[in-house]
């Protein structure tokens, strides 16, 4: 495999190459293209690389349409990655590798009919990786930062900016804070023989390393302040302002933070402002366990729900669950050079148990079974059950029309707001039988349609549960048939006709096992069967 080159931009400091390859199998190319990319991107020679790469395939796919074979080409490519050191090389491209493929799976078994037909030929673009660094340029801040006088310009020479930056932060001046001869005393109090001056980001992990800080780097971009690097925790703070390649001290974080309001404290890791250090304390505790990041709250911060007919409660409701065997699968190991999955458990389902309930929480059926055919004895009891159902939810009873004083005449009995001078005002009877629940808005009554499904409450199905459904659903079990994908494994809800299957551990997140065993500490009034 051989890469010539085929772009250049920037004066040569972006370059593109291609090999052709012309082959009908991805996982063929895959050895021959690592040693290639690795001999493209080491050809320099030098252990120390300053790179940035993207990998791209073209690959030509096939579909028959109308008994027509339509061919289309489709570019596939990979994150960008970053070189540093030609011990990198590999598992970089290993990387690069795997994410095509995943991308190029999910295209293939998402619908879209697409056959791989030929790799046509790969492409990589390439170019020189320059990291964020610090200088000391008599850097201007802009107006509104300058303002708040919270950041300190130490003016130094050799581009050490960040180095006395730290030393104005640990050893505080009180007079002529700007000068650098105020911080050389300090100089021997901290290891700063790993800096490479002008200091880059990947540079200051290894500084607070050895001298046992937390140094947080912000920078600033659309009027915002955020957070450029976040160092651990545990460790004596050290604040530090980037901005026109420059490093300034900060000397007040929540004065450098604050707008207009009566935010005073701020948590250097996702920048939300609090009006109490003991609040700020709480969030802490939390927030410092996530990534950095600068969190930008609505301006609208109430929040009103209208969607009350989405409230009431179903007729009726299925609770299922399903037990299988494990059963080991003899296999062969593929090649250990290459990525593969190999199967060693087949799930066989062998039982299950359900019980129908109505809004009252009475059982009104329950099955247990055990045996072969597991899933579709499990759908033939419950189609049979659903049709008894849905005829008596179908089922029209004649209204009794009583005294409209015998209800409030104030509020609504589905939004609770209080009727006014233009309201118009209906009763609310319930469709399952023929009384009337009270007085309600006329849009609030006509909003509380009555539903046609039942829903089937299986825990923890989107991981598991739903694979065997689907897997063994029978032929012609139903007209109507729709799912809420995840992804392409795990599905949020699927209805058949009138069953809507759903996950309980959305919201109920625990297993099973733990739920059940909190009810015994609790007052519950379930019924048991």
């Amino acid at each position: 495999m051989i890469f010539r080159t085929f772009n250049s931009s920037f004066r040569g400091a972006v370059q593109s190459w291609r090999a052709e390859i012309h082959s009908g199998d991805l996982e063929s190319i895959y050895d021959p293209s690592r040693t290639a990319l690795y001999d493209l991107l080491s050809r320099d020679g030098g252990p120390v690389l300053k790179l940035r790469f993207i990998i791209c395939f073209n690959i030509i796919f096939r579909k028959i349409v109308d008994e027509d074979v339509l061919e289309q080409s489709f570019y596939f490519c990979s994150d960008a990655a970053r070189l540093l050191a030609i011990s990198q090389i590999m598992p970089c491209i290993d990387r690069a590798f795997t994410k095509i493929q995943n991308t190029i799976d999910a295209f293939i078994h998402n619908g879209s009919g697409w056959i791989l037909h030929e790799v046509q030929y790969l492409d990589v673009h390439e170019g020189n990786f320059r990291e964020i660094a610090g200088g000391c340029l008599n850097a201007a801040l802009p107006s509104n930062l300058k303002n708040k006088h919270a950041l300190l310009s130490l003016h130094c020479s050799g581009n050490q900016c960040f180095l006395f930056a730290v030393l104005a932060t640990l050893f505080p001046q009180k007079t002529n804070a700007n000068r650098v001869s105020k911080y050389t005393p300090f100089l021997n109090s901290i290891n700063y023989s790993m800096l490479n001056f002008p200091v880059t980001l990947s540079n200051v992990k290894s500084f607070e390393k050895a001298n046992n800080l937390k140094i947080n780097i912000f920078g600033f971009a659309d009027n915002l302040v955020y957070p450029l690097f976040i160092g651990k925790p545990n460790h004596r703070e050290v604040h530090l302002f980037f901005y026109d390649d420059h490093y300034f001290a900060i000397r007040n974080i929540n004065r450098l933070l604050r707008h207009k309001t009566n935010e005073n404290y701020f948590c250097v890791n996702c920048l939300s402002g609090f009006t109490r250090q003991t609040t700020l304390d709480l969030h802490q505790q939390l927030c410092l366990h996530n990534k950095p990041q600068r969190l930008s709250m609505p301006s609208d911060l109430s929040l009103k729900f209208n969607r009350f007919h989405r409230c009431v409660e179903h007729r009726y409701a299925v609770y299922a669950d399903f037990e299988c065997l494990l059963s080991k699968i003899a296999t062969t190991f593929l090649n250990p050079n290459k990525s593969f999955t190999t199967p060693i458990e087949k799930h066989i389902p062998i039982s299950f148990a359900f019980v129908v309930v109505d809004h009252e929480n009475d059982i009104l059926f329950h099955k247990y079974y055990a045996g072969e055919n597991v899933i579709e004895v499990f759908f033939s009891e419950l189609m049979s059950i659903t049709l008894k159902l849905i005829q008596e939810m179908k089922r029209v009873s004649k209204i009794e029309v009583d005294d409209i004083t015998s209800y409030s005449s104030y509020r609504c009995v589905f939004c609770r707001e209080f009727f006014d001078a233009n309201s118009i005002r209906v009763r609310h009877h319930s469709h399952d039988s023929n009384s009337v629940i009270g007085m309600a808005h006329q849009l609030c009554n006509l909003l509380h349609k009555k539903t046609f499904f039942i829903p089937v409450v299986i825990h923890n199905s989107r991981n598991y549960d739903t694979h065997l459904l689907l897997k063994h659903l029978p032929a012609n079990i139903a007209k109507d048939i729709n799912i809420i994908p995840v992804n392409i494994e795990r599905f949020t809800m699927f209805t058949l006709d009138h069953l809507k299957f759903l996950d309980s551990y959305q919201f109920l997140d625990a297993s099973l096992d733990a739920l059940v065993h909190n009810l015994n500490a609790s007052n519950h009034d379930f019924q048991i069967f």
